[in-house]
């Protein structure tokens, strides 16, 4: 959807620094260790993280540093996740700190009991993008990449749905505006942030990595090495599967309509409805969100 890119213009700001893929705390921590008060129970959430994050990306959090730093202190999530992201990055000059998270949308609640002032950017993008872009990266067996349909659906109603409810705390913009508005949706992004906007966030030269050093963004496209940096806008219009338009278009008209975009117009025959109704059953997983959808 974008959320590498837009961590990376953000954390090109002089006072923010943002992981991205990588911590993933909603993910593998929170919740997971309850009572978290417990320092037995926060150290092995820490010892966990270290264990992963060093196997996995190479990056170091030191577990007894971060022990210290909490000794006296109110063990909690919140304590637990600043220690690691400082560990993360130590420049004490980035006084932001936060992290990218992929398909924790839903977590918006228990993010703000963490930090009641904390500040949430919800990206969503094209449905028919996604489901083109993920068909291509997945691991998924069958047709179960379609399942990115169903989080491309439920990504735009939340994000909506949250900023709406929490307007000072969440932000939601869509992958199209930050590609084809790049600064003007920066701006925004710092106003939110009670930022200063700043030159280099516009600048891909400035976006790095977690030790520093220049970001490779073809890690984190479904077309490597592709040149034109708007390409991915609209992809589908040249590349996307014609039941997967079909379903696409189907389950998701509201939400397309909702962020601005138009359906494509194409016809649908018989033998595409056929096959689309044979993919979208075509497992219990997919049965399973489509009960929940409708």
């Amino acid at each position: 959807s974008g959320s590498s890119y837009l961590s990376r213009i953000v954390s090109a700001h002089s006072k923010v620094s943002m992981s991205y893929d990588t911590l993933n705390f909603f993910r593998f921590g929170y919740g997971a260790y309850d009572e978290i008060s417990v320092e037995k129970n926060f150290e092995l959430l820490l010892s966990d993280f270290s264990f992963r994050m060093k196997n996995r990306f190479e990056i170091n959090i030191d577990v007894q540093q971060c022990m210290k730093q909490a000794k006296g202190k109110d063990l909690s999530y919140a304590l637990a996740n600043n220690l690691m992201l400082r560990q993360i990055y130590p420049d004490e000059k980035k006084t932001y700190l936060g992290d990218q998270e992929s398909l924790v949308w839903t977590r918006v609640p228990e993010f703000l009991k963490m930090y009641p002032d904390g500040k949430i950017m919800v990206i969503a993008r094209d449905p028919r993008d996604v489901v083109n872009s993920f068909r291509k990266i997945t691991i998924a067996p069958g047709h179960d990449y379609l399942i990115a349909l169903f989080n491309a659906i439920d990504i735009v109603d939340k994000g909506l749905e949250y900023s709406q409810k929490f307007p000072g705390n969440v932000h939601f913009l869509t992958f199209e505006n930050l590609k084809l508005n790049t600064e003007g949706e920066a701006r925004k992004i710092t106003d939110f942030l009670g930022l200063d906007f700043e030159g280099q966030m516009l600048d891909p030269s400035a976006y790095t990595d977690h030790f520093g050093k220049p970001w490779d963004d073809n890690k984190s496209r479904s077309q490597p090495d592709e040149k034109d940096p708007l390409a991915a806008v609209g992809r589908w219009k040249n590349s996307i599967d014609p039941v997967d338009l079909f379903l696409t278009e189907w389950l998701a008209r509201i939400q397309i309509n909702k962020l601005g975009l138009e359906l494509s117009g194409k016809e649908v025959n018989q033998a595409t409805f056929d096959e689309g109704i044979k993919r979208i059953t075509s497992s219990p997983l997919l049965q399973k969100a489509l009960y929940k959808l409708v």
